[in-house]
């Protein structure tokens, strides 16, 4: 799809991305129609091909099955596909408990992974209702509803995003006119959503508000779940439903200024694998009439979005779905709960295209540019503890007050980016002990090259990689902050936050500033060490410099000047400079694997041994070639008596101001 000019979105192209999709889906289904069987890294959910595989199907076909005059074929290469047929067979096998391929077996516990599926299945059903549900036996409902009912059981208590799961599987029979659980519906559409709901559209994906659990799934599902719901039994409630549709609002308010003007997002948080779902609440958004910007804008975000994923390869040429980002990331990117089938959640975009009319004004009207188009913006979001900065189409998300430990590097690190995505690493805590990950370059020739021009091959034995984040390490051990334990955003984009390392057992306490400034940020540090800590050093990373090529004349240049070092790559860069506390001059890293990219480079300082009240500061850099960038003039930065941090900068003063004691 990559153009030489731009050309703008059309159904036309919708369809026939949709239609590669569905051929490639079908032709992996096993003789039962209920499970897929397809490369990659599987899973349990994988045993006897993967249920996720057709369950999360269903998102596309529901939509597109929902309007009857809809035809209910496609063809793609001369092959003609019948969305209908395959729909009905998939639900009728997969919840006959007798049948091959059956979804239905007794819950492990009451957190089962199919209590997940159940919501799509029981949308898609009620959806589908007039082409599918009408021509069902009464044994073959019954066997939806028994499946419904066996993994839709309450449970003792709301985790997180999982209870708006058992709504749709409720909500869904109560629209079919079968049996259900109002309570369930009540408790999650009320008390539960006000519990975790922090307000301007964010919630806590949490048992309850004060987590700071924030990512993807405040859209995929929240925003998504609230709108299936609203359409199934919002008429039951209409002040409720009111109130929760305005919440995807003001969602929807801030939703397009984490896309960059070539249509690729922040990549930050987990299930990543899920790709463009994120497309299905805007596009639910609009259907809704909730949707606070214009149409042109929207059809430009969307079709730019899949555009940007499709021209990397997140399709292989079959038309399935991988579980890694593009052809070139790396897998580590995916979850252990990620199976081969699981990726097809992001069919949820095309749960929200086919559920416009063919003839919807979405279709026809003229594109208007995205926020990163139209210039450069920062964006302060308190709740979340964000600030996003766009400069020259790109945005960075600034990150001081979201983390969620078990995930590691897709939550910990200090800021990520539309242009220099992350390093990822699954095993990120001392307590779960390190791996030895695929780090480095593979190819031998590119590897002989590097140390050619200077640039330090380094295997980082104890993960997380230094991209973009502050590590202390003691010996091969590294980590992360884990805890953030307080943090502050300023109107005017400053970020302050106070958290824990904990290394070999000892916990170390870092309070870091940062202060945007166009492509370039201040980044400080004040590391307290735990008194019984020995020889700990510090690292510091750049975000990390991705590239593909394998070709030793395509490689990354370095460049020092004025104390920068700078990493380069055509029309991107990344560097870092000192500016205190640092024991040595920058070295270039080859990061650990990426989540874009086949190879990536960053710059690294060090500081070492580190005091037990160390300060650290320095500028990074992360754009284009900063030949043509103006880099700000820093005349004093440092912490003040009272505990403020204080930076002058090009003649302004930034006064960031200590964080409330806890």
């Amino acid at each position: 799809m990559t153009q030489d000019f731009y050309v703008p979105f059309s159904r036309a192209e919708a369809l026939t991305l949709w239609s590669k999709m569905v051929a490639g889906w079908a032709k992996s289904l096993d003789a039962s129609g209920a499970r897929t069987v397809m490369d990659g890294i599987p899973n349990h959910n994988d045993v006897g091909g993967s249920y996720e595989g057709v369950t999360r199907m269903l998102w596309g076909l529901g939509s597109w099955l929902s309007y009857p005059e809809r035809p209910a074929q496609l063809e793609w290469c001369g092959v003609a596909y019948d969305l209908e047929q395959l729909t009905y067979r998939a639900l009728v096998n997969g919840c006959d408990p007798n049948a091959p391929g059956s979804w239905r077996h007794p819950p492990v516990h009451n957190r089962d992974q199919r209590t997940v599926e159940s919501a799509q299945v029981a949308f898609a059903t009620w959806q589908t209702r007039e082409r599918i549900w009408s021509r069902m036996s009464e044994a073959e409902r019954g066997n939806i509803l028994g499946f419904l009912d066996q993994v839709g059981q309450r449970p003792p208590r709301w985790y997180n995003n999982w209870a708006l799961f058992w709504v749709l599987n409720h909500a869904a029979r109560k629209a079919l006119n079968r049996d259900y659980d109002q309570s369930i519906i009540d408790a999650v559409i009320g008390d539960y959503l006000d519990g975790v709901y922090c307000g301007d559209g964010w919630y806590d994906d949490a048992e309850k508000y004060g987590s700071q659990y924030f990512d993807n799934y405040n859209t995929w599902v929240f925003a998504m779940h609230v709108m299936a719901w609203s359409q199934m039994d919002g008429t039951s409630a209409p002040a409720r439903r009111d109130e929760l549709l305005d919440r995807v609002r003001a969602w929807m308010q801030h939703f397009p200024y984490f896309f960059a003007a070539n249509g690729a997002t922040i990549e930050y948080g987990r299930s990543l694998a899920y790709k463009f779902c994120r497309l299905g609440a805007p596009l639910w958004s609009y259907k809704l009439g909730i949707w606070p910007h214009s149409t042109g804008m929207l059809k430009r975000l969307v079709g730019k979005h899949l555009r940007w994923y499709v021209d990397r390869g997140a399709l292989r040429e079959d038309g399935t779905l991988r579980q890694t980002l593009t052809e070139a990331g790396s897998p580590e990117v995916r979850e252990s709960y990620i199976s081969t089938g699981a990726p097809y959640w992001a069919m949820q975009a095309f749960s929200g295209l086919w559920s416009l009319p063919d003839d919807d004004p979405f279709w026809n009207v003229e594109e208007e540019p995205l926020p990163a188009e139209q210039g450069d913006f920062l964006k302060v979001f308190p709740q979340p503890g964000w600030v996003l900065a766009a400069q020259d189409g790109h945005v960075q998300q600034f990150n001081a007050g979201s983390l969620i430990p078990r995930y590691g590097s897709k939550y910990a690190k200090l800021v990520y980016s539309t242009r220099h995505p992350f390093n990822v690493g699954l095993d990120a805590s001392p307590k779960q002990g390190f791996n030895l990950l695929r780090v480095g370059l593979r190819s031998t020739r590119v590897k002989k090259a590097l140390r050619k021009i200077g640039i330090r091959l380094k295997k980082n034995l104890g993960q997380p990689g230094l991209d973009s984040c502050l590590c202390l390490r003691e010996g091969e051990w590294r980590a992360q902050r884990e805890q953030i334990l307080a943090f502050s955003v300023g109107e005017t984009g400053w970020l302050r936050t106070r958290s824990l390392i904990e290394l070999k057992e000892r916990r170390h306490t870092v309070e870091t500033i940062l202060i945007p400034l166009g492509n370039i940020h201040l980044r400080a540090h004040r590391i307290t060490l735990d008194p019984a800590a020995r020889q700990v050093i510090a690292e510091e990373g750049s975000a990390p410099l991705g590239y593909n090529g394998h070709d030793a004349n395509a490689l990354p240049k370095i460049r020092a000047e004025n104390s920068w070092l700078f990493v380069e790559l055509s029309d991107s860069a990344v560097g870092i400079k000192p500016l205190q506390g640092y024991s040595a001059a920058a070295q270039a890293l080859s990061g650990s694997a990426n989540s874009v990219y086949a190879h990536n480079l960053l710059t690294v300082l060090t500081a070492a041994p580190l005091k037990q009240q160390h300060d650290l500061i320095c500028l990074v850099y992360a754009g284009g070639s900063p030949e043509t960038a103006q880099i700000p003039k820093v005349e004093r930065a440092g912490w003040e008596a009272d505990g403020q941090f204080v930076a002058q900068v090009n003649g302004e003063l930034i006064s960031v101001p200590a964080l409330v004691k806890n």
